[in-house]
């Protein structure tokens, strides 16, 4: 069986693998958060869908654990469930992307710095009626598609 690298492109005819969670509060609202300057794809993009590639040989919910572990200190997510899967094209390359939905009870997320410029809840409504642009475009269908109007 091909498989890819963590960096550069897949091998032909190979998609990469990508895992993200939306999480919500208890009250409903989403986190939303802004990526720093520096990163490689969107920076300065606000976006609510936290995760990352899947390595070889890794789960789509194993990926979305390890992700909001290294990026919101959460070790643990219970309740955590996938919501839908699709491929995207994207500055990434094409790809498939499962994205999971988790409501964060208790201690507050501890973002990484070196990704996460700024998070916080807010109402779906104001991220789906544009109050926060520019948004990445994958966490765009995730508002569209997990808190319709």
């Amino acid at each position: 069986m091909a498989q890819g690298g963590r960096s550069g492109e897949a091998p032909e005819g190979l998609l990469k693998r990508y895992a993200a969670t939306v999480c919500t509060d208890r009250a409903g609202r989403v986190l939303l958060y802004r990526r720093t300057p520096s990163v490689a794809v969107y920076p300065d993009h606000y976006d609510v869908l936290i995760g990352g590639a899947v390595r070889t040989g890794e789960e789509y919910r194993a990926a979305a654990l390890r992700e909001l572990r290294e990026e919101l200190g959460w070790t643990e997510a219970p309740g955590l469930t996938e919501a839908y899967r699709l491929r995207v094209d994207d500055p990434h390359g094409a790809s498939f992307l499962a994205v999971h939905r988790w409501t964060a009870a208790g201690r507050p997320p501890r973002p990484d710095p070196r990704e996460i410029a700024w998070c916080g809840f807010v109402a779906p409504l104001t991220v789906a009626a544009g109050g926060y642009t520019p948004l990445v475009p994958a966490g765009a269908e995730a508002v569209r598609r997990l808190f319709p109007l």
